[in-house]
């Protein structure tokens, strides 16, 4: 026959469901999901610019062109990069570039600038110059329309009587263990320069922008650390057809126009 339970026992039930009931709430409230005062929710937008120049240059292959969103606000230091993009130029003016960025990292109260620059190589060739407030009241319509100015550019170092220090060899770059690698060429058509590890000499002949090197002639001193960097440097010599001079940076292509090496002008007091 069903006996009902004891009082004691009821009492005792209830008490383990009231604290399990309480653990559920303060369970509840410890989740983030359920807390007040979480931190915000990244929303994404996304600013369309349309970059031109305003002369007819055509640009040299493996250009670039970098757009940037910063905060400009504080002075005298670094700009706050918010969103940046990197793309690879082909083909002539306008170039669209869309930026994504976090609404939560703009402030009424703060200054924001977008920024384009297009290099070629590392080389600044073209930038903006005029503070772009895509923020402000008066700010254009999408695309949001930057215009680069040109960079003015050194005049093209003398092939001849220059010491041209290497600076990439078969697209790394070069590294000094001791003396550093170059080459100078004379009005003799005579060459000499360092390999790396050897000296080496001899002659070289140029039609318009071909050019090639004939009775090469090096030291024979071994360097184990640098013996790999000298005998790239010596295929560079041993197929070298064409040259490139822009500015104060030499480049020796072969005969198909591939960059073998490349070289920046020194000047010594």
């Amino acid at each position: 026959m069903f006996k009902p339970k004891s009082s004691a026992i009821l009492k005792s039930i209830a008490g383990i469901s009231f604290l399990a009931s309480g653990t559920l709430i303060l369970s509840a409230c410890d989740d983030p999901k359920h807390s007040q005062g979480t931190t915000q929710t990244a929303a994404t937008a996304t600013l369309t610019t349309q970059v031109s120049y305003l002369d007819r240059s055509i640009l040299a292959p493996n250009s670039q062109l970098t757009v940037t969103l910063a905060d400009v606000s504080k002075m005298d230091t670094k700009a706050t990069v918010i969103s940046q993009q990197v793309i690879d130029l082909n083909g002539a003016p306008p170039y669209t570039v869309e930026l994504s960025y976090d609404t939560n990292k703009i402030d009424d109260a703060l200054s924001y600038s977008v920024s384009a620059r297009i290099e070629n190589n590392g080389e600044l060739l073209y930038t903006s110059t005029a503070n772009n407030n895509p923020f402000a009241a008066d700010a254009s319509t999408s695309p949001y329309k930057i215009v680069v100015t040109k960079v003015a550019q050194k005049p093209d170092v003398e092939l001849v009587n220059t010491y041209w220090k290497a600076m990439t060899v078969a697209g790394n770059s070069v590294t000094v263990e001791s003396d550093e690698p170059f080459i100078q060429f004379s009005n003799d058509t005579k060459v000499h320069g360092f390999l790396g590890c050897n000296n080496f000499n001899g002659g070289y002949q140029v039609e318009q922008q071909h050019i090639s090197f004939n009775q090469l002639a090096t030291t024979q001193k071994m360097c184990h650390d640098s013996m790999q960097q000298e005998t790239a440097m010596a295929e560079v010599l041993k197929n070298t057809a064409q040259w490139q001079i822009n500015g104060e940076s030499l480049s020796l292509k072969d005969e198909n126009g591939e960059q073998l090496a490349t070289f920046k002008a020194v000047y010594f007091n």
